[in-house]
């Protein structure tokens, strides 16, 4: 679209005023004044510039798809391909409303020679769901600017956002169920890491025998190795009202970024042979105390049906007449005694904290994973920030094991880490190892 843009009103009065002064005065000074802006004014009108239709555009988004919170940086290179200077061009990409721009711009005003590229970068924070870019505007001015163009731009490469639970999740094969967890036993059994020795019995394997030992000492030994067994462990998600919090305008909230904890988690335990169930607090169903609730089980079926269950749990409203110490109550009891809970929560509130505690009476192996949603840049978020990390300190002090998930770090090793730490002691503390 090209329209004449009327910028020459004050060049003509400036004009008119030098002339009819130069006229009154008899200065031929002043009338040659006069010409001055006349020939500014009849550039103007003169000047004449084609759409920017000869610009090549090429979006990049990276990395999609992409996990909630996480920043993703998205590139735009505009290429004059005429054989003409583009004076005054300026571009502005469509970002989706419900992104938010954290650095950079994505906006610019440059000149571009023919054949020369002007690019454009910046960086939005991901939110759960796919968004759509629409196509970039350029606008272009001649040198007089007495005329402008505008269009919107058709791009090549990415228009599209993908923002996943599961992003970055391996995937699962076909027979899960057969893997042996990786989690470690007091009771000594057939492995590959040394374990103990014991007196040899007969019947013992010969591969099992410390020969090393027995040329030493000439006594003979069997070799113990660690045992590894598996487990069963219940994620709890905490979506209740008071969780569905963002950082900021445009950011995940706390719900979106515990989903997909909650999803990694499932998906790291039942990668390495592991039992997992579900438990939503804050969802009112059918289930025990109005629990959403998924027994643990294993394969890849089953980590579709937990994710598609966490997705839902993510879009419902939560209704206002659940009972959420209720449910927490509930969860150790539907869980079993062998099952180990993982607690996701922001610990917005002293309800997940309490349910913890009593966790712990019942003498539950408990991990708490906590993504942080406070925001530090007002007193009250660093009220709430001190409040926040008071509540961890209790929970670690109960004898769970805590992860403080801060935005813009990595989950994946600080989690498999510390769920690797909480199986060891589970299993040592259980006289049956949790072995199935």
């Amino acid at each position: 679209m090209r329209r004449r843009r009327a910028r020459w009103r004050g060049a003509v009065a400036a004009t008119a005023v030098l002339a009819v002064a130069g006229l009154w005065n008899r200065s031929a000074t002043l009338l040659l004044a006069a010409a001055i802006p006349l020939v500014y004014v009849t550039h103007g009108m003169l000047s004449t510039v084609d759409s920017p239709s000869a610009l090549s555009v090429r979006r990049t988004v990276d990395p999609t798809p992409v996990a909630p919170g996480q920043p993703v940086t998205v590139s735009l290179a505009a290429t004059n391909e005429g054989d003409r200077t583009l004076t005054d061009l300026r571009i502005v990409d469509s970002v989706p409303d419900e992104l938010q721009v954290v650095d950079g711009s994505p906006r610019a005003g440059v000149a571009l020679d023919p054949g020369e590229t002007c690019a454009i970068e910046y960086t939005v924070v991901a939110r759960r769901g796919d968004y759509d870019f629409e196509q970039p505007r350029a606008r272009l001015r001649p040198s007089g600017a007495g005329m402008v163009a505008t269009m919107d731009l058709a791009t090549d490469g990415d228009d599209r956002l993908a923002c996943r639970l599961d992003s970055g999740a391996p995937p699962l094969g076909d027979h899960g169920d057969d893997f042996v967890g990786q989690l470690t036993s007091d009771r000594p059994g057939r492995g590959v890491q040394f374990h103990s020795t014991r007196e040899y019995r007969h019947g013992d394997a010969a591969d099992r025998i410390d020969w090393r030992g027995y040329a030493q000492r000439g006594e003979l030994a069997t070799v113990n190795y660690e045992r590894w067994v598996s487990a069963s462990v219940v994620v709890v998600l905490d979506v209740r009202e008071r969780c569905r919090v963002a950082a900021g305008p445009g950011r995940p909230t706390a719900v979106e970024r515990s989903a997909y904890a909650a999803v990694r988690t499932a998906t790291a335990l039942m990668r390495i042979g592991h039992d997992v169930g579900l438990a939503v607090i804050g969802r009112d169903t059918t289930g025990p105390a109005g629990l959403d609730w998924i027994p643990p089980r294993a394969g890849s079926n089953h980590r579709s049906r937990l994710k598609a269950r966490i997705e839902h749990a993510v879009d419902v409203d939560v209704p206002s007449d659940v009972d959420p110490a209720l449910q927490f109550r509930k969860v150790a009891e539907v869980a079993g005694a062998n099952s180990q809970l993982v607690l996701v929560s922001p610990l917005l509130d002293d309800e997940p904290v309490d349910a913890v505690t009593s966790w712990g009476a019942l003498e539950r192996a408990r991990v708490v994973l906590s993504p942080d949603v406070v925001t530090g840049t007002t007193v009250g978020g660093q009220l709430e920030a001190v409040r926040r990390r008071t509540r961890l300190v209790r929970c670690q002090s109960s004898g769970a094991h805590t992860i403080d998930w801060r935005r813009g770090t990595a989950l994946a090793l600080a989690l498999e880490y510390a769920l690797e730490i909480e199986a060891r002691q589970s299993a040592r503390a259980s006289p049956s190892g949790g072995g199935r």
